[in-house]
């Protein structure tokens, strides 16, 4: 009886045991519920970090970035605005409370190394690769592509400086992090913080189609830097503003609007005449002109851009101290604007000006042409103004060293596009087999003899294959020629008109071209002509 006591305790001690050990009921963790992301914009800007195999992303990069482009939104839209096209901005995928934009985190094939500036094609191969395969991540033309810093300093906060890919390239841009990447600096004396923040803004403006250019004389005291011009080092530390020229061509933007249609298609379009004058009362340069598109034009932006000793020292002329105006299109597609010469901030004797004249299509393309113009003791010498050129009608090419049959289409290369009255059209050298090389001549014949004041020349326009040095010769025979002079053709688009001393006369002429501006073999020249 004993026992069996015993044995009743036992089982009771044990059955007491594993209750005592039984863990209290879990309930399984709610699963995280993806971010959904919205904008009320057909296409939106794709932001892209692009991080190495050896190089994890930076902390809470997501957030810090958010942050950053939520107010780049809306200082864009804030400067649209008072450009007077209301607060246009570029789309942005976004979560429901705003405060997060859609990221695509995209890790590289290979390590930090092979990312550098120098060959930053290989960043754009592979995200290229990765939208084929994610056709839906991608939702426009223009890409923010932001890259952790390669390498930081001792002190692991800062970048090290020209290592990265930073600058835009087409329709993308390069930009960086670092950990103290934060908009919590915006507004302080944080200079790294300013220098980076700026210039991602900056170069995003490049992937949004705006080329350099800074703030007028008149409005540097009220308006500040252009961001296109030296606002990468001030925004967010002292004023700096979009210009009217950039919100002109921020407002055909294809993420900038909510429509569907296309955008960026190619438009024939082109100056048909211009004039230029000094106006000595007013102090101003006075340009008037007419243009033809195939597609509306919303506005004419002018670009006066000097060429001084910086620019050449530094290997180029970049644009960064070109000064806009706006126009919008009068009368039958014609123009009219005024530049008031204190505005102008480089005037001293012998500097040269490029006048880009640029038409905005309302798909979002710009097409510009280009004339020449120089500042003699502090007056602009402007000898661009559209001439009365002698009728082509009956010209014809007499001869010509080479040309392309096959390697430019169906008209373009060949020598008669020379003098079909049609800039569009161009010459080129041979080049697709047997490449000839400089010197490249051709001779024309006017039919009959001919008095002239001086030659038209036009380059291919875009440039490629722009002559450089050209002689012209003359004749009345077709067999004896005489030089007339060796002359420098501009790298510009644009008629350019070459005066001689004296008014000649003559049947033929014969241009030898003897370099090209990209010092390669080949030449193309749009057309010639004479005044």
């Amino acid at each position: 009886m004993r026992r069996i006591f015993l044995f009743v305790i036992v089982i009771f001690l044990l059955t007491a045991c594993k209750k005592d050990l039984k863990q209290p009921e879990q309930k399984l963790p709610e699963p995280v519920k993806p971010i959904s992301f919205s904008s009320n914009q057909s296409r939106n800007l794709n932001i892209v970090y692009f991080a190495p195999a050896d190089l994890s992303p930076y902390t809470d990069y997501e957030r810090r970035l958010s942050e950053i482009m939520l107010a780049g939104q809306k200082y864009f839209a804030d400067q649209m605005s008072l450009n007077g096209f209301g607060s246009k901005t570029f789309g942005l995928l976004k979560d429901e409370a705003n405060t997060r934009v859609k990221i695509v985190t995209i890790r590289g094939k290979l390590s930090r190394d092979n990312y550098k500036k120098e060959t930053y094609n290989t960043v754009l191969q592979e995200i290229n690769d990765y939208f084929a395969a994610n056709p839906s991540e991608k939702t426009s033309d223009h890409t923010l592509i932001i890259l952790p810093a390669l390498y930081l300093n001792s002190n692991s906060t800062l970048p090290i400086d020209g290592v990265n890919p930073f600058f835009g390239v087409g329709k993308s841009c390069f930009a960086l992090d670092f950990p103290n990447f934060d908009y919590k600096h915006f507004g302080t004396d944080n200079f790294e913080f300013t220098k980076w923040y700026g210039g991602l803004f900056h170069e995003l403006g490049h992937g949004l189609n705006l080329p350099h250019n800074r703030a007028k004389q008149s409005e540097v005291s009220s308006k500040g830097t252009a961001l296109m011009g030296a606002g990468n080092y001030t925004l967010g530390k002292s004023p700096t503003f979009l210009t009217a020229a950039d919100c002109a061509v921020l407002s055909v933007n294809q993420i900038f609007n909510s429509d569907s249609k296309t955008y960026y298609s190619s438009v024939d379009a082109g100056i048909t005449s211009i004039d230029a004058s000094y106006n000595s009362a007013s102090a101003s340069i006075n340009v008037s002109g007419k243009f033809n598109s195939i597609a509306p034009v919303n506005h004419i932006l002018y670009f006066n851009d000097p060429e001084t000793v910086s620019d050449i020292n530094a290997g180029g002329n970049n644009d960064y101290n070109a000064i806009t105006w706006t126009s919008i299109p009068i009368g039958n597609n014609e123009f009219k604007i005024d530049f008031p010469l204190s505005d102008f901030i480089d005037k001293a004797d012998g500097i040269n000006y490029e006048l880009r004249v640029k038409l905005v299509h309302d798909n979002g393309r710009v097409t510009e042409t280009s004339y020449n113009y120089k500042f003699v003791t502090g007056i602009p010498v402007l000898d661009f103004s559209t001439k009365q050129e002698l009728s082509k009608l009956a010209w014809k090419i007499n001869s010509f060293s080479s040309e392309e049959l096959s390697g430019e289409g169906s008209i373009n290369g060949r020598a008669n596009t020379l003098i079909d009255a049609n800039a569009a059209t161009y010459w080129h050298s041979k080049w697709s087999s047997a490449a000839s090389s400089y010197p490249h001549q051709f001779v024309i014949d006017m039919g009959k003899m001919e008095s002239a004041k001086g030659f038209t020349l036009t380059q291919r326009s875009g440039l490629s294959r722009a002559i450089k040095d050209f002689e012209l010769l003359v004749s009345s025979d077709g067999i004896n020629f005489n030089s007339v002079k060796t002359y420098l053709a501009a790298k510009s688009n644009g008629n350019q008109y070459f005066t001689f001393e004296t008014v000649l006369t003559m049947r033929y002429f014969k241009v030898i071209s003897k370099s090209a501006w990209d010092n390669q073999q080949f030449a193309a020249i749009a057309e010639v002509g004479m005044f």
